[in-house]
């Protein structure tokens, strides 16, 4: 297992680093995404992390994730939350839950690991199935300062599971054409929809439009 940078070995500190990373679309994103889920529904929130999504389901529903950062998921415990140990990849780690929602996970995989890790939530999914992703600009560079925010990059998106690397992110291209493609495992025929906060972008897949 690859080494953490700080802001996976601290929770309150990856929360506030995504506020400001993401500013006023922080909230936002969350809102948007919580949205789907109907009174009594069951949430489930694969690679969850410390658990930002819970806050944003009002009184009604229910909430479950899994993650393999133990420091996150004690955070998350402590706040009285549903979470245990589990790996996205392992299909043993899923249940059926109406709505499964997945955020900034994709970029943490290697490119040959998210088809079989899409392939666990959708198959979990009951109803609607959520992804946001950022989509990075189409950028080149060189010289110290492209390998010094090169760097930085790799450092602190280390999450311990592997050894992160830039091109594991998607340009906007990549991933637009990754959606329409379903991720190569989502039918053709199931309804989406997606939205943009910032260089994110959410993505809907309606499994059940019943």
């Amino acid at each position: 297992m690859s080494k953490k940078s700080i802001f996976y070995k601290y929770p309150q500190l990856y929360i506030w680093g995504l506020n400001w990373i993401h500013g006023t679309n922080f909230a936002k994103r969350y809102q948007y995404m919580t949205s789907f889920a109907k009174k009594g529904d069951l949430v489930l929130e694969p690679a969850c992390g410390p658990a930002i999504l819970a806050n944003f389901l009002p009184k009604g529903f229910l909430y479950s994730g899994f993650d393999t950062n133990e420091e996150f998921l004690s955070y998350a415990l402590e706040r009285g939350l549903n979470v245990r140990l589990g790996n996205v990849l392992e299909p043993n780690c899923y249940y059926p839950a109406d709505v499964v929602v997945v955020c900034d996970v994709l970029h943490h995989l290697k490119p040959d690991e998210r088809k079989r890790f899409i392939k666990n939530c959708f198959s979990a999914t009951k109803r609607v199935f959520v992804i946001c992703e950022p989509g990075k600009k189409e950028e080149t560079g060189s010289g110290l300062i492209y390998s010094l925010k090169r760097c930085l990059a790799e450092w602190s998106e280390k999450d311990g599971t592997s050894d992160f690397k830039v091109e594991y992110f998607s340009t906007r291209h990549q991933l637009l054409d990754q959606i329409e493609c379903g991720f190569e495992v989502i039918p053709p025929s199931i309804k989406r929809e997606t939205k943009d906060f910032g260089e994110d972008i959410i993505t809907v897949f309606f499994k059940d439009i019943k």
